[in-house]
């Protein structure tokens, strides 16, 4: 690996770093400041989920989060005693819970809908159209290799530094 290729990987690696901690604080933050202090950013990301899109059992919904289906029941169970989930069995198979949003959920998943597509629109204001759709591709490209088994083979971390 040559020094410049190193420099450039440590870098875009501190900036994405950096950009994953400051997205979670300006999420807690956004919430905090739209008076939605009763839910998790993380419970926030279920709700989400659920009013988006037609994916309504636990399953789909902790393989979409990429979570698993432990950690999905303990938000779910938190959502549910906050009134925002309501959680039922699927009349064909017993063994399919359903999740379905009540209204109170509804003002949730507006104000964190706006708070990324206010961060998206900044974002391609700042960009002109040819390097918006070259985000577009390295974002596309990002989240097919993490999808992978990528890191297999990685053996030492000094080996990265030399």
């Amino acid at each position: 690996m040559t020094k410049k290729n190193s420099l450039s990987i440590n870098n875009i690696g501190d900036l994405f770093f950096e950009f994953q901690s400051k997205l979670q604080f300006f999420e807690r933050k956004f919430l905090k400041e739209y008076g939605i202090i009763d839910v998790t950013p993380n419970e926030v990301k279920v709700l989400y989920i659920i009013g988006i899109s037609n994916i309504k059992s636990m399953s789909e919904i902790a393989d979409k989060l990429k979570i698993t289906h432990g950690t999905l029941s303990i938000t779910v169970n938190s959502l549910v005693k906050k009134g925002f989930v309501i959680r039922t069995r699927n009349n064909q198979d017993r063994r399919i819970i359903i999740l379905y949003l009540t209204k109170k959920s509804l003002d949730v998943i507006k104000h964190y809908g706006l708070f990324y597509y206010e961060l998206i629109n900044q974002l391609i204001k700042e960009l002109d159209e040819d390097k918006a759709i070259i985000l577009n591709e390295i974002l596309e490209k990002l989240n097919s290799i993490i999808e992978t088994n990528f890191y297999e083979g990685i053996e030492n971390y000094e080996e990265i530094n030399e």
